[in-house]
């Protein structure tokens, strides 16, 4: 994860509000503070453009302003050229009668109404919520941000990246699955998927959504139900199974101590000899678990972040530039000048290889 502070863009009413520029020396070392000079959208857009930012970074508003951050955020989700890392948006105003836009809440941006009365204090709470953002979702590399800004990525992927790169809610609620059988799901991921140290992914909600809007693959094999009912029933069968560990006030949580009974588990499964409870067989549990692998790492992998520790810039080869963007370099180990540096070696046009 990079060691680069997220960049706050205060509106000119919110950054009087805050008293910036000195807000900035308020703030940690975790956020910059910097003072947009207009409220007018393609102003806004601007400004975070010319600022040349590529890490992630927070809108805030005044109340009054909130529209046309609402406005900003809808144009960056949806593939405005230049930009990527929206992270979330704080709306200045008092915390008992001030709301966020409903369409920033619609889109899933992380948003928070801050109180305004004491600069410092709001200041503060900015930052607070600047770091617990990012401590809900891995962070997008500098460099593949970039990319993924550039006209070498055609608008639509741009869009796609940038929704997918938002932090997921701590808060969600299952819509297709029921409390229980979603912990589940998450505890399965991470055995299946596992993340590494740092921010994660929430896959077991992102495949809650993606089952409920008919998402999957569309892959089913012959006998098997719609996913939402063949994930209800497969997370039954594995919830008579699944290694728990209790932690001896009556409470079940987290991962099995020993992962060796978890993968114990997995091979049953592969192996037909787990139950299939009272929907599944024991083949029908194995085909659903296949399925389940193939939706966790697909969805992963379409992750901006994941995209950038593979190593994987085919995203960038559609664009909306002059001329059709494309490879001139395709070896393992070399890389062309647009793309990160640990890609490889640099091959320059017309360079013997």
């Amino acid at each position: 994860m990079s060691d680069s502070p997220s960049t706050v863009f205060a509106l000119p009413e919110a950054a009087a509000m805050l008293a910036a520029p000195s807000a900035s020396a308020r703030a940690d070392d975790s956020v910059r503070f910097e003072r947009v000079s207009t409220a007018e959208v393609d102003g806004v857009l601007s400004a975070i453009r010319d600022a040349g930012v590529f890490d992630p970074f927070l809108l805030v508003a005044a109340s009054s302003e909130a529209p046309a951050v609402a406005a900003a955020c809808e144009r960056i989700l949806d593939g405005e050229p230049g930009l990527f890392g929206l992270a979330a948006v704080v709306v200045l105003g008092h915390s008992e009668t001030t709301s966020a836009p409903t369409s920033i809440i619609e889109s899933e941006v992380p948003v928070r109404v801050v109180a305004a009365e004491d600069a410092d204090a709001a200041t503060a709470d900015i930052a607070s919520f600047a770091g617990e953002v990012a401590a809900r979702a891995p962070r997008v590399p500098a460099a593949w941000a970039r990319i993924i800004a550039s006209d070498r990525t055609d608008v639509a992927v741009r869009a796609t990246l940038a929704r997918r790169a938002l932090a997921d809610d701590p808060d969600y609620r299952p819509e297709g699955l029921d409390d229980a059988q979603l912990a589940l799901l998450r505890r399965v991921a991470a055995r299946l998927v596992p993340q590494g140290d740092g921010p994660v992914i929430d896959l077991g909600a992102r495949a809650d959504r993606m089952i409920v809007a008919g998402e999957s693959d569309g892959w089913r094999p012959t006998g098997m139900s719609t996913d939402v009912e063949a994930y209800r029933a497969g997370l039954d069968a594995l919830g008579a199974v699944w290694p728990a560990v209790d932690t001896g006030d009556g409470r079940v949580t987290g991962h099995a101590a020993d992962h060796a009974a978890e993968d114990s588990v997995i091979r049953g499964i592969l192996d037909e000899t787990v139950p299939g409870g009272d929907v599944l067989t024991p083949g029908q549990l194995a085909l659903w678990f296949e399925d389940l692998r193939n939706d966790l790492a697909r969805l992963w992998m379409s992750h901006p972040a994941s995209l950038a520790r593979v190593g994987y810039s085919g995203f960038a080869t559609g664009g909306t530039g002059a001329t059709p963007a494309g490879y001139r370099v395709l070896a393992a180990g070399e890389r062309e000048e647009w793309e990160p540096v640990e890609l490889g070696r640099l091959v320059a046009e017309g360079q013997d290889r």
